[in-house]
């Protein structure tokens, strides 16, 4: 019955969700393409006579950790055929920008039963790999019925995510025992899990986003990259803002008005996390009366150049290479935090502000070894900045801190293969 419900209110609020789709569509044109998809509609056809394996990754977060483990899939059923459904064109841009037509991609389907019987008859997947927190109850359901083997990798879950869930328990019980595998990132997160589906097994895989690799030629050509940006020879101090939301840009860009009192030729690399809000954000820029250059018009970084605006998307892991010191966003809101672990790949020292519900593990791995450092404000975060960068010695220490957390977490990858080959047993 609580399915029912739920279904019948997500029926009722279809218009609601167009009409948010079409707000989005405001910012990014590609949220107003390719609705038939969110219907249920297949855009492209499966392969004949190729089993599918299906992955839901949400978002670029999602995505972004998900390529590994697809690299890795596909190595291993190398006669599947791998269709990736997203919610957002970011998590499609990204997905087709590193994986082309290795894949297929559609978005995925509103979690209303005819439209996931019509996805599904469509593709007739064998396998469905969800990420993270993608639990749907509709679509499990469906898949279950239909005798779909439907896990859930690199699972987490707040507390926050736990609350809520408990609060819909009947809705949500259902789904979560209806998964034929759960492997979780934490034993915080099984605990969690548990707390909902009390007799549920819930293995352990650690987090896919420790096991993201780094182009080898990055260090070389982000080496070259930042001598040109040089002044007298000298590389310029630079502090990277990634993935920030609305509210934390002025605080990031009075903090380094602070900076540039210190350091004359500090540069600021400013990276929203959402490509919606880039040309608000370019104004803010220019209202604060800095100088800057855009990543998306090639616009050179010259010595007068303050604030070099990331308004691209897939390039965060190369802008991380051109910097010094990260904050990460979605941290000085109520927002949960965002993805530490790209910064720390590259050995960065990292800042964020306190929200970090969605990181609690990694945060408090990183703040325990000092490769992480909570700041509430704009002087705060310019302290911090001035602080490393005028300590040769504490800025490579720090950043050394950071990736020992990093590589000292790998290895989700051998896991999820392992656990998954015992699953798929037969199937493909």
């Amino acid at each position: 019955m609580p399915r029912i419900i739920y279904t019948a209110l997500f029926i009722a609020l279809i218009p609601a969700y167009f009409i948010r789709l079409t707000w989005r569509g405001i910012g990014n044109k590609k949220y107003l393409q390719r609705w038939g998809e969110r219907l249920g509609i297949a855009n492209v056809k499966p392969t004949k006579d190729k089993p599918i394996i299906w992955v839901h990754a949400v978002s670029v977060g999602e995505v972004n950790a998900s390529i590994p483990l697809l690299r890795t899939l596909m190595e291993e059923y190398p006669g599947a055929e791998f269709l990736v459904t997203t919610s957002t064109p970011t998590g499609s841009d990204i997905l087709l920008s590193k994986l082309g037509n290795k894949v297929k991609h559609q978005y995925v389907p509103i979690d209303i039963p005819i439209c996931i019987n019509l996805f599904i008859n469509t593709w007739k997947p064998k396998a469905l790999i969800l990420l993270e927190t993608e639990i749907w109850p509709n679509i499990i359901h469906c898949c279950k019925k239909q005798g779909i083997i439907t896990t859930l990798v690199n699972a987490r879950l707040s507390e926050k995510s736990k609350i809520k869930y408990l609060r819909f328990s009947s809705l949500i019980q259902p789904a979560i025992n209806s998964l034929d595998l759960i492997l979780a990132q934490y034993k915080s997160d099984a605990d969690r899990f548990n707390e909902i589906a009390v007799d549920k097994k819930i293995k352990l895989c650690g987090n896919l986003k420790f096991d993201q690799d780094m182009p080898e030629e990055l260090e070389s050509i982000s080496g070259s990259i930042r001598d040109s940006w040089s002044i007298q020879g000298k590389r310029r101090p630079t502090l990277i803002a990634a993935s920030t939301h609305e509210g934390e840009e002025i605080i990031v860009l009075d903090a380094f008005n602070l900076i540039l009192k210190k350091i004359t030729d500090a540069l600021l690399i400013l990276v929203p996390r959402h490509l919606e809000r880039f040309d608000r954000v370019k104004s803010l820029i220019d209202n604060k009366g800095f100088n800057s250059s855009s990543r998306s018009k090639k616009e050179d970084v010259t010595n007068d150049v303050q604030v070099l605006f990331g308004d691209t998307m897939g390039e965060l892991n190369f802008l991380y290479s051109v910097s010094d010191v990260a904050f990460v966003g979605g941290s000085l809101i109520d927002h949960g935090g965002q993805n530490l672990l790209e910064p720390a790949a590259q050995g960065l020292p990292l800042c964020s502000g306190p929200s970090l519900r969605n990181f609690v593990e990694i945060s408090e791995q990183l703040k325990k070894s000092s490769g992480l450092k909570i700041i509430n404000n704009k002087k705060e975060l310019a302290d911090y900045f001035i602080g490393l960068v005028n300590d040769e010695n504490n800025l490579k220490e720090t950043g050394q801190v950071s990736k020992a957390i990093f590589m000292k977490n790998r290895g989700a990858i051998e896991i999820i293969k392992g656990t998954l080959k015992n699953s798929f047993k037969g199937l493909l």
